[in-house]
């Protein structure tokens, strides 16, 4: 979505900016995270 043209066209280039921007920063938040089942697959081959 952030490159493409369409999207820009349909909904503008600031609310294209703006919403892949926070989802970008969610990414990043959610990939600073370790789950519940990597916790248990991991700790037991330890």
């Amino acid at each position: 979505m952030k490159g493409s043209s369409v999207a820009k066209e349909l909904f503008g280039e600031e609310f294209v900016a703006h919403f892949t921007g926070t989802r970008e920063w969610e990414w990043r938040q959610f990939a600073k995270v370790v789950t519940d089942w990597e916790l248990k697959r991991y700790f037991e081959i330890i």
